[in-house]
Formats: structure tokens, C-alpha cells, sequence
């Protein structure tokens, strides 16, 4: 996975957390492993960044 696929990853998982493996594994052709290789630590700093920015509430 390129650190770009990786940011896309972590900023599709902060924004919405919900979001299913499934259409994340075929929207950015990413496998389960590597979306498990995103800690929850990167996903919650964005998700902070989105909350301080009023993107989410």
C-alpha cells in the first residue's frame, strides 16, 4: 500500500468509521491486512483534525 492509499484510508475510516471493509477494500483495491495495519491512534488524530476544523461534530 503507498503512503498515499494509506492517508485515503485513514481519512475514509476518521470521517466514517462505519464504513464497510468491503467497499473500502474494492474503492482504494486495498486488502484486510492493511486496512489493518491503520492504528487507531492515526484514526482518531485525523478524526480530531476533522472535529477541530467543524467537519464533524
Amino acid at each position: 500500500m503507498t503512503e498515499q492509499v494509506k492517508r485515503q484510508l485513514i481519512k475514509a475510516l476518521a470521517y466514517n468509521p462505519e464504513e464497510n471493509r468491503n467497499v473500502l477494500k474494492e474503492n482504494l483495491n486495498i486488502t484486510d491486512d492493511e486496512i489493518d495495519s491503520v492504528t487507531g491512534d492515526e484514526v482518531m488524530s485525523e478524526r480530531n483534525y476533522y472535529i477541530e476544523m467543524g467537519y464533524l461534530h
